[in-house]
This record gives structure tokens, sequence and C-alpha cells, in this order.
């Protein structure tokens, strides 16, 4: 039995129609395609919609694909952004890629498997931002619990050796244990330079 899973949800801007019906024609079979037809409604939208990767043209009117890309990295800062030009306007896409407001750059014309494939990549990355971000909750939570139990043990309310403080304390360590492993994991996952 093959298992469905929903699509990732990407948002495309371009002040073309007819290079967002395109890509929307392209990529609706892998991706729920949402689209923008200028960085403003690209921001609009980000505010209605929960959106993994961010894919946006560099040249468009009132606001170019870098500017809108840094907009949108201080609101959404989870959210994957790729960029994409005919154009040479490489030093923006350089300095964009520098700050990081850029995961990928994707040049025009490109191929429809390495487009497809670099937005897949760009997904992953969000699955991993995700996890880092829940892993790193978990830590703490479980900090906390430790702390709480030291006081409690100070403080002479959880007993010395109780039933109750013994099993609290297997407990969170058995939850440590598996939240280092947790940690090595991802680690050994996360490419250089991400953060």
């Amino acid at each position: 039995m093959v298992i469905q899973h929903d699509k990732r949800p990407i948002l495309v801007v371009d002040d073309e129609p007819d290079m967002l019906n395109s890509l929307r024609g392209l990529l609706r079979y892998d991706f729920k395609v949402h689209t923008a037809g200028s960085g403003a409604e690209g921001v609009a939208l980000l505010q209605q919609q929960e959106i993994h990767v961010v894919m946006t043209d560099q040249r468009m009117p009132q606001m170019t694909g870098v500017d809108f890309l840094r907009q949108i990295k201080s609101e959404h800062p989870e959210a994957i952004r790729v960029i994409f030009t005919g154009y040479a306007d490489l030093n923006a896409i350089i300095d964009a890629i520098n700050l990081g407001n850029v995961f990928r750059y994707v040049s025009k014309p490109w191929e429809p498997e390495q487009l497809i494939a670099t937005l897949q990549e760009a997904g992953e990355q969000y699955d991993l931002i995700l996890e880092r971000r829940r892993l790193l909750e978990d830590l703490k939570t479980n900090e906390e619990g430790w702390m709480a139990l030291e006081e409690q043990l100070k403080e002479g309310r959880a007993g010395l050796l109780s039933p109750a403080a013994t099993e609290q304390r297997e407990m969170l360590h058995q939850t440590g244990r598996e939240l280092l492993k947790r940690l090595g994991t991802m680690l050994t996952r996360l490419p250089r330079g991400m953060p």
C-alpha cells in the first residue's frame, strides 16, 4: 500500500504571467504551487499560507527578488529561499547568497529535472530546520525537568531515593539519551554553513 504524502507548499513569484503559468504546470505534480505576480503579493500570500520554499525572479518592477527575499527572511526565516533570473545580476545574487538571504540560485533557462531537484532539496533543508528547532525545544524541556527535579531533591520534597524521584530521574535520563542521539543524527545531516 502506498502512503500518500501531502505536497510541499511552495511560492513562485514572478511578474510575468506566462512564466507563472509555465512553472505552475511544471511543478504542480510535485508541489502545492502558490503564485504571486509581485513581491508585495508574495508578502501578502506568506501571511495567509504556510510556505516551505519561496522561489522568485530577480528582475521585477517595484521590488527585486533579492529585496523581496531580504524582506521575508525576518518574518519567515524558516522558508527556504531560491532566486532565478535570466539576466546578469550576479553581484546582487552573490550578495544575497553571502548574507544568507538565498539558499540557491537558478539560472534561466533551467532543466526541468534540475529545477525540481533543487526545490526538493530546498524542502529537505526546510525539514532539517524544523527538526532542529523541535530538538532544541525538547532539549530545553528536558533540562528544565532536570533542574526541577534537582530543586525538589535539594528541598527534600522528592525524597532522596523515593520511587517517584527515581522514576522521574530515569525518565529524564532516558529522554536525554534519546535527544542526544537525535542531535548526533541531525548534525551529520546538516550541510556546511547552514545556520
